[in-house]
């Protein structure tokens, strides 16, 4: 029988767009039926490219430049990331409507482009589960949907890894954290996350976990649910972002 993620995926990849025609995230144009970015924008997208940071993904000036300047000034407790896109003025709009407007749909588009680029580098990290970065069950009651863990649950259709997408819980609803400076961001967010009490059984045995989310600035998101993992006894946590920030070197 066909899981409950499998049946979610095929029904917003391959019936809803009969329904509602999709419009391209970038540039809003309709777009003809399997597609997903239109094909002015497609080859504007801003891929993140090699060289990058050791540690989250970031792109880097040169090789010799082995981390970028957040993880030089705040090491991660994370083994390494990888990212898709560049956040910048192409995929901001995208991910304001995936993030806020309900664009559910974009989640097959960043799952599939992600399986396409780098399946081969996540299976490499042998994870043995997804896990969604959480958000407070407030946002969660308004929004209606985690996008997170939307892209988490795709992905394991595709990699054919399982999904745990309440392992962790966000017991904080944290103010925004644009204007914080990287330290104040991690201590913003000191005790914001925590292990599910229904998944205690469920983490056990869990030796490697990729952690998943949309965007990526500073990493102290991504820092602070790794250490809750580690805490919980996961070894090794790998990450992934959609997006991903510039560099500030």
């Amino acid at each position: 029988m066909p899981s409950r993620n499998l049946l979610r995926f095929l029904f917003y990849d391959r019936v809803l767009p009969i329904l509602y025609p999709r419009n391209c995230p970038v540039c809003g144009v309709l777009l003809p039926y399997g597609d997903y970015v239109c094909s002015k924008c497609a080859p504007q997208l801003p891929y993140v490219q090699e060289p990058t940071c050791l540690s989250c993904g970031k792109p880097v000036s040169s090789r010799e430049q082995e981390y970028c300047y957040d993880c030089r000034i705040f090491p991660k407790s994370f083994r390494s990331g990888l990212a898709l896109f560049l956040y910048n003025e192409k995929t901001r709009p995208a991910m304001t409507a995936f993030k806020y407007k309900n664009r559910r749909v974009l989640s097959q588009f960043f799952a599939r482009e992600i399986f396409s680029r780098h399946a081969a580098d996540i299976l490499r990290r042998k994870p043995d589960v997804l896990v969604p970065v959480p958000i407070h069950s407030h946002k969660r009651r308004l929004r209606g949907y985690n996008q997170a863990e939307l892209l988490a649950r795709d992905l394991s259709v595709l990699l054919h890894i399982p999904c745990l997408s309440h392992l962790l819980l966000r017991t904080v609803d944290t103010p925004p954290q644009k204007a914080l400076h990287p330290q104040a961001r991690l201590n913003n967010l000191q005790d914001a996350f925590m292990i599910n009490p229904a998944c205690r059984k469920e983490i056990t045995g869990i030796n490697t976990v990729l952690l998943i989310d949309d965007i990526y600035t500073t990493g102290a998101t991504m820092e602070i649910c790794t250490r809750t993992l580690h805490a919980a006894g996961v070894k090794n946590v790998y990450i992934y972002s959609v997006c991903i920030g510039v560099s500030r070197d």
